[in-house]
């Protein structure tokens, strides 16, 4: 496995959906989500999250609707949160697409979680397989499996990728489509220490060691770019 950084890429490059064009806009509709809230609190950093949203051009929302985030569960391989905090949406104009960075709150009411995480969900209609794939061991790990199992574990025949990663999907020929060669080359350079779920038009991404802060947030919205243009190139090697 590589020590290559994921690259970068141009993450503020489009605009967002909605009907503010300019950043001055941009930044008085992010301000205003904010100041709409009430008395409700949220987590530190929120200001400094709502500002970069507003300079990078993303869709911002403090509290956003919960149940859309509801309707992706459950998960293969990352337990459900309690709730959502602080979510930033790229549209991929005028190509389809889009990726929402979240910040998943793993803790009760009035407590604080032992540790904070963010997670993309990415939605892209190329994206034609499932199967789900874990490296390292992380804390938002699912470890409950009462009702909706996980796929079972399969190997995919590639000792480098079967070595370090732990993947799940109905049958290895599945797996092996959705994790094709030319994307286990990308996250296994990197490499990925987390979690991908991948499902016919969408996946989840979870990248070890990111927090909810800016740069946490530019990141994995970067790397979750990179990971689905290099999941629906199915047939390039």
């Amino acid at each position: 496995m590589g020590a290559e950084s994921p690259p970068a890429l141009q993450a503020s490059s489009r605009p967002a959906q909605g009907k503010c064009a300019g950043r001055g806009s941009r930044a008085l509709a992010a301000g205003l989500a904010l100041a709409n809230l009430g008395p409700v609190a949220l987590p530190p950093g929120s200001n400094q999250i709502a500002a970069w949203a507003a300079s990078a051009r993303l869709g911002y929302e403090p509290t956003p609707d919960e149940a859309w985030f509801r309707r992706w569960e459950p998960h293969d391989t990352i337990a459900p949160p309690t709730r959502f905090y602080n979510s930033c949406t790229w549209q991929a104009r005028p190509d389809p697409g889009h990726v929402v960075v979240v910040e998943p709150w793993y803790a009760l009411d009035e407590m604080e979680p032992l540790q904070r995480v963010v997670v993309a969900f990415a939605v892209h209609p190329a994206l034609r397989f499932r199967a789900s794939m874990r490296a390292g061991e992380h804390f938002v790990r699912r470890a409950a499996f009462i009702e909706s199992p996980p796929p079972p574990e399969v190997k995919l025949g590639d000792a480098v990728w079967d070595e370090n990663v732990v993947t799940f999907a109905a049958t290895p020929g599945e797996a092996a489509s959705a994790f094709h060669p030319r994307l286990r080359r990308l996250l296994v350079g990197w490499p990925l220490r987390g979690h991908l779920e991948l499902r016919p038009g969408g996946m989840v991404v979870y990248y070890g060691g990111l927090v909810p802060s800016p740069e946490g947030y530019e990141r994995l919205l970067r790397i979750t770019q990179e990971i689905v243009a290099r999941a629906i190139a199915y047939h390039r090697g």
